[in-house]
């Protein structure tokens, strides 16, 4: 499924909870070559939420064996899908934030609220984040940051060897080294080609292997495919959203618009 075709459904009725219980099974049935995460109840007697690995709800109607993809909203303006989501996503980073161990991350900086972060070393978006933290005092001073690489083959080809390469030579460097290091190659982006970050030759270590292993690992069991992925108080936020994440930090009068034009300037 491709495509998808948006349906917002008005719903004028207030959120109850549907007494009407479905198994998974049964979801699953109807897309047996999707895997779901969960079923969800609606306020639509027979309709229910199929959510997928990725965040996504695709809506079910087993009786007719339909699919309404889109949002559903009541007559108030109200998206309760949105809703949905924002509870689900509050409770899977809740689950990250007790599950990690921080002591296998990047640590970064020493400000008073912890931040939890999924990247690619090779994601124009991370990069960007990267390099923001770089130049922004204000922002960099509020924040501890747990960073965790994962690798993204199919969209950043090279991003393994390269994340690989960042592992094996921090290995032995202290943690400034480490922020350095890992600023070199986000930022000033020495090893940058039109295909991407691509190392010097070098011999992964096994040390290399583990780390990379344990953060791929942890990003599929709580299926983070797309990165920057953030927990901030117990809060996640998907991709690069400047201003949830100022927000949600504590930093306010920020020209989200400003930032964001800044640190894409002169960026490849």
């Amino acid at each position: 499924m491709k495509k998808l075709f948006i349906l917002t459904l008005m719903a004028v009725f207030s959120l109850t909870v549907n007494v009407y219980a479905i198994s998974l099974n049964t979801i699953q049935a109807i897309l047996p070559h999707t895997k779901i995460s969960k079923v969800l109840t609606t306020p639509i007697q027979g309709l229910y939420g199929a959510l997928m690995p990725n965040g996504q709800i695709v809506y079910v109607y087993p009786s007719k064996k339909l699919l309404v993809f889109g949002q559903i909203w009541t007559n108030t303006g109200k998206n309760l899908t949105n809703e949905s989501m924002a509870g689900i996503q509050a409770s899977k980073a809740e689950k990250i934030a007790k599950y990690v161990d921080l002591a296998k991350a990047i640590k970064i900086g020493h400000g008073p609220v912890k931040v939890i972060e999924f990247a690619n070393i090779d994601c124009p978006y991370c990069r960007a984040f990267e390099r923001l933290t770089t130049e922004s005092k204000r922002l960099r001073n509020k924040m501890t940051r747990y960073l965790f690489l994962i690798p993204q083959p199919s969209i950043h080809p090279h991003s393994t060897e390269m994340e690989l390469y960042y592992f094996t030579k921090m290995q032995h460097l202290n943690n400034k080294q480490r922020v350095a290091l890992l600023n070199k190659i986000m930022v000033k982006q020495v090893y940058l080609t039109k295909s991407g970050n691509i190392p010097p030759k070098f011999k992964q270590s096994t040390y290399a292997m583990k780390r990379l292993e344990y953060d791929t690992a942890l990003a599929q069991k709580f299926s983070i495919f797309g990165v920057p992925y953030f927990i901030i108080k117990n809060q996640a936020v998907l991709g690069l959203n400047i201003g949830k994440i100022y927000s949600l930090l504590g930093i306010k009068t920020v020209n989200v618009k400003k930032i964001q034009s800044n640190i894409f300037k002169n960026f490849k």
